[in-house]
């Protein structure tokens, strides 16, 4: 009896071995993930000093820089200047080591004899006279960076000043001998500033290029000059033996001036402030990990301004003096030179770091085993340990790194001014790259009253080991925004201070109060505008060997930061900042649910004095372990999910991925449903767009911004920031669209330059994928409504048969490019109709083509309504250019055709053919019945006017880029239609301004901003496209000076300029957002113009006669969002 009732079978065995086995499992997880670092280790990492000046903080100093000890100058005690630091390397053994020094493979040896050659060379085309070496751009070459230490190695000594790449230069230095200066200008296609053009050489690499450019200017050939040296390098004595003051001595002499095109200023660098930046890279990293012979550096931060001109020559003598390879690329090249190279060490801006981030996260979202890879590894980064090489990152992260090329990269370190980078970011980096990324601070304008300096290395960085995640900190409770995260402790070069009282903290009061309300044990911490003093910085004072051997005075740097109780620096704002914190993130696996947060809250100093003496909260680590508990049997699963995971792994790997691509931080709960899937593995033979050529790239990457979200950034910047955090409409978020395609994706544009035919000429996935771009157009998609309407369902009450009918098509153009690049075309040439992006694209076709109604003439109408036939003006924007695009990429003859029948129906409709206005075109015209149509609004606005040039021009570019020769011959029906408008319009702009009246021919209304604004954008787009309609430029270009500085920094009009307000014709206000759009769309289409007609449709290459563009500050600065764009998308 007893027998029946505990009956055991084999499946009950079974089960219970299996509780005992997952019983085992967590808790062997449990005491498995032990961290790298122990706790107490990160609890304090700068030492403060016990005394401090009222209204300041204490003194910080790195841990391992103590007080009462000299801050680091050098990274050995022989080293004081770079000749010696060239000389000896960190082993001795680097002076033989040949590798990849920037663009030319050369060994330490090498370099110094190439630099010694170099100095003896000039002297003697000098006749035997002392030269002044200009290094003026390409610092990215080795053979800059061999003029730039050829004194410092030939034993010469002589001055040597350095203009950074993209810097304006005003005048030189007072004082310098202007009659033996010798400019190197390794890349000497443009023209040398007038304050150069005294120079009596200037060495370039290619001469033949360099006639035009340099003028009369003597040129000689690089290897001419090496040519005529006849001794090797001198050799260097030893300084082991010298006292502390004669190596302070060395030290202290310049190295090199360099231009500060922020604060227009030659700063002095000595070799102490070289080889202090070179000791502050080393200390990022503990003893055993510095970078050797066997290591690849590869980096965008110089090219993308995240680091200044001397902080980026100290890397390079830090990769020379450790034997380790060094290449600098733009950022839209990262990936592809990740795969070439195969990089183990990455010094990345903001926008590089998030390209590397969306390549592994994208293809990792359609892995089979995603959601418990990112749980268990994110478990484990939460424990203080890297996933790398366990079972989850092997099958899912390690394919995916070795198919961008970042399976040998140990170590990823991020520039930026504190401000730009989330937490998201950098733990999506660490999950898939299994790998330490570390966050450093480099400020990037230093004041002290009349003086100013800039640092040679970062300021402070994160220890490679430190893994903390805190919860989030509010700055603003409307925005959500919060702090960004820690920067870690100061660098060992230098010192810092927090000063309370003073207008950058004044700037973020709000901020400060809404922190200091917080429960979270950072109340005592302090705050202030950040204070750097120390070795590493390059200063504008005069040069006083006593002076320069000790520590530099204090500089405020502008940014307001909070130190932790561990010493750790966090940003509250920067000076070139807009707002405090960075954009909430919300990070979320793909289950939806929250990862797993460990010892969310920092403790206090309180807290810690408790966790000192044992009382250490178990909480939240427990709840953590509690999350993860599915683990174990999850892994059980393993054995039925590898194959396909392996398998997807592989398809990848086996593609020729190119995924440049910019910033963007995903929001994975939308995109569950995968409309990107499969965007870095796009099947082969679709319909492409042709790849840039690095002359192409070279032209747009000109005109990076130096820092994203800068107050004093250009027009172009602040258009763009401000576009897209205001609320859109369809016609304004297809604007949006067009805004960001034309400023961060030209090469998608029909306005590129190239031959006929060629725009679908490649395959997708070797493009850069317009991330962008292809964000706004997903939520077009997610705002579609029944009928087929992009971008038209705000809040659901809209109603199907009213409103605009062709508003929507205006977002069509993003949502095709969406189509093409995420799903592909279909063999005939056609999106497909059942997918996400070609589902969508096809619906809004669909509606223009059978439910809008159309007069009997055949032009659609502009509005929803059935039977109510109106045109408006600015549908000419809307429908005709997307059905334009439409034809182009599917190359459809017919609907080409369809779409000029309906631009030219509308200007039929609403050209003005008498009266003060002919020639312009009316507003509404109600053409319901076509034997007596009627004005609804015949007076001539100005945006009404500006949208149908910029539509028109639109539509030429389209059918200027088809195959088909038919097509292209019509392209000539636009210049018609346009030079109407034109003609009619400019007799009426003030020439003062540049800017039109709010009605064209009606001086009484106002000058609106707005309208001036796109069509200037048209007269630029036009004159890059037809050589002989050039005559307004000057025109267009006083509307662009006119608006360019009249934008703050919330997207509002100052200096008197007035836009229309959207809604209300009559009526003026302060700003909108398609004005927004439209000084962005002015701002690429100059930036095109100036540059020689880079991305126009089949026009002359070469700059068109007097096309310089006036040189203003804001324009050097120039206009790219970078990270903090794209966080706010």
């Amino acid at each position: 009896m007893a027998g029946d009732v505990f009956q055991v079978d084999q499946l009950s065995v079974a089960l219970l071995a299996s509780i005992l086995v997952v019983l085992v499992l967590v808790k062997y997880l449990q005491h498995f993930d032990q961290p790298i670092l122990h706790p107490l280790i990160l609890a304090r990492q700068a030492e403060a000093s016990q005394v401090h000046a009222p209204g300041d903080s204490a003194t910080y100093r790195n841990i391992n820089a103590p007080i009462g000890f000299d801050l680091a100058m050098r990274p050995q005690r022989a080293a004081p200047d770079v000749a010696s630091l060239l000389h000896l390397g960190v082993t001795g053994d680097e002076a033989n080591h040949a590798r990849r020094v920037l663009d030319m493979s050369l060994s330490n040896m090498e370099l110094r004899q190439q630099a010694a050659a170099f100095a003896q060379g000039i002297q003697g085309l000098l006749q035997g006279a002392m030269p002044t070496i200009v290094v003026y751009g390409s610092l990215t070459s080795a053979r800059s960076l061999i003029a730039m230490v050829a004194g410092a190695v030939s034993g010469l000594s002589f001055p040597t000043f350095v203009v950074p790449d993209g810097a304006a230069l005003t005048a030189l230095p007072a004082g310098i001998d202007a009659n033996h200066m010798v400019v190197v200008c390794v890349d000497a296609t443009a023209p040398l500033p007038a304050a150069l053009q005294s120079a009596t050489m200037s060495v370039v690499v290619d001469s033949e290029s360099s006639r035009t450019a340099l003028g009369k200017t003597r040129t000689v050939h690089f290897d001419d000059v090496l040519g005529q040296a006849t001794d090797d390098a001198p050799a260097l004595f030893d300084r082991s033996q010298l006292r502390s003051a004669e190596l302070d001595a060395l030290g202290a002499k310049t190295f090199a001036t360099f231009y500060d095109p922020v604060t227009h200023t030659w700063l002095r660098a000595t070799n102490t402030a070289m080889t202090s930046g070179v000791t502050a890279w080393l200390s990022e990293y503990p003893p055993e990990k510095i970078p050797g012979k066997n290591d690849t550096i590869l980096t965008d931060a110089y090219a993308a301004k995240e680091l200044p001109a001397p902080a980026f020559v100290t890397l390079a003598l830090t990769a020379l003096y450790t034997g380790a390879a060094l290449a600098s690329e733009p950022s839209k090249e990262i990936l592809y030179a990740a795969r070439v190279l195969k990089p183990t060490l990455l010094y990345l801006s903001p926008q590089g770091a998030s390209q590397v981030e969306f390549a592994l996260w994208l293809p990792a979202t359609g892995a089979l085993l995603n959601w418990l890879t990112h749980r268990v590894n994110t478990y484990a980064l939460r424990n203080g340990r890297f996933p790398r090489g366990s079972i989850l990152d092997r099958i899912v992260s390690a394919p995916l790194r070795r198919a961008v090329g970042l399976d040998h990269v140990r170590a990823l370190f991020i520039q930026s001014d504190g401000t730009t980078v989330d937490q998201a970011t950098l733990d999506q980096l660490r999950l898939y790259l299994a790998g330490p990324v570390m966050h450093t601070y480099v400020p990037m304008t230093l004041v002290r009253d009349d003086t100013f300096a800039i640092v040679t290395a970062p300021v402070a960085a994160t220890n490679m080991y430190d893994l903390q995640a805190f919860a989030p900190q509010l700055v603003d409770d409307v925005s959500a925004r919060r702090l960004a995260p820690h920067v870690g402790p100061p660098a060992v070069t230098v010192e810092v201070k927090l000063v309370k009282d003073t207008a950058a903290v004044r700037k973020y009061a709000a901020a400060l109060e809404r922190i200091a309300r917080d429960e979270v044990g950072t109340r005592g911490d302090p705050v202030g505008e950040v204070y750097v003093r120390g070795y590493a910085l390059a200063q504008s004072t005069e040069e006083n060997t006593r002076k320069d051997s000790t520590l530099s005075e204090w500089y405020a740097t502008g940014d307001v930061a909070m130190i932790r109780t561990n010493g750790t620096l966090v940003l509250v704002g920067g000076r070139y900042s807009q707002q405090a914190g960075v954009p909430p993130d919300f990070t979320l696996d793909p289950s939806g649910g929250k990862l797993p947060e460990m010892d969310s809250v920092e403790p206090s100093a309180s807290d810690k004095n408790k966790e000192m003496h044992g009382s250490k909260d178990k909480t939240s680590t427990a709840k953590a372990a509690s999350r993860v508990a599915i683990a174990p049997t999850a892994l059980a699963m393993l054995a039925l999910c590898a194959a396909p995971a392996l398998a997807y792994s592989s398809t990848l790997e086996s593609r020729a991925m190119d995924v440049n691509v910019p910033a963007y931080v995903p929001d994975n709960s939308s995109l569950q449903s995968h409309p990107f899937h499969g965007l870095l593995a796009v099947p082969e033979a679709k319909s492409v767009y042709a790849r840039w050529t690095k002359r192409e790239l070279k032209s747009v990457q000109a005109s990076a911004a130096p820092r994203v979200a800068s107050q004093n950034a250009t027009m172009y910047n602040l258009a763009l920031t401000n576009l897209l955090t205001s609320q859109r409409a369809s016609w304004e978020q297809g604007v949006t669209q067009s805004a960001i395609l034309e400023t961060y994706y030209p090469n998608l544009s029909a306005f590129h330059k190239t031959d006929p035919g060629k725009l679908y000429s490649d395959n997708p996935s070797k493009i850069a994928v317009p991330t962008q771009l292809l964000s706004l157009a997903y939520h077009s998609i997610a705002a579609q409504d029944r009928n087929g309407r992009l971008a038209t369902v705000v809040t659901g009450d809209e109603a199907l048969s009213q409103g605009a009918s062709q508003d929507s098509a205006s977002c069509g153009e993003g949502v095709l490019l969406g189509a093409w690049f995420v799903e592909g075309f279909t063999s005939n040439n056609q999106p497909d109709s059942n997918g996400f992006w070609g589902g969508a694209v096809t619906r809004q076709l669909n509606y223009l083509m059978r439910n809008v109604s159309r007069s009997s003439n055949g032009v659609l109408s502009q509005r929803a309504a059935k039977g109510d036939i109106q045109f408006w003006s600015d549908q000419a924007y809307m429908g005709p250019p997307f059905l334009t695009q439409y034809a182009l990429m599917t190359n459809n003859v017919t609907l080409y055709d369809f779409a000029l029948a309906q631009i030219q129906g509308v200007r039929n409709g609403l050209a003005l053919r008498t009266g003060s206005g002919k020639g312009l075109w009316g507003h509404i015209l109600n053409y319901t019945n076509a034997n007596a149509p009627r004005w609804i609004d015949e007076r001539p606005w100005l945006t009404g006017n500006a949208w149908a040039t910029a539509g028109i021009l639109r539509m030429k570019a389209g059918f200027l880029q088809s195959k088909d020769q038919g097509v292209r011959e019509k392209a000539q029906k636009f210049d018609q239609m346009v030079d109407e408008i034109l003609d009619a319009a400019y007799p009426y702009v003030d020439e003062k301004t540049g800017l039109f009246h709010n009605v064209i021919n009606d001086t009484r209304t106002f000058l609106d901003g707005s309208g001036s604004a796109l069509m200037a954008y048209s007269v630029f787009r036009y004159g890059s496209m037809n050589p002989t309609k050039r005559e307004r430029i000057p025109l267009a270009e006083k509307t662009y000076q006119t608006l360019q500085k009249s934008l703050d920094p919330y997207g509002t009009y100052t200096n008197g300029i007035l836009t229309v307000n959207e809604l209300s014709s009559n009526t003026p206000g302060s700003t909108s957002t398609e004005s927004l759009a439209f000084l962005a769309l002015l701002s690429s289409a100059r930036r095109d113009y100036y540059a020689g007609n880079v991305t126009g449709s089949n026009g002359s290459v070469a700059p068109p006669p007097g096309a310089e563009a006036p040189a203003t500050d804001d324009d050097k600065k120039a206009a790219a969002l970078g990270a903090v764009l794209l966080v706010t998308l």
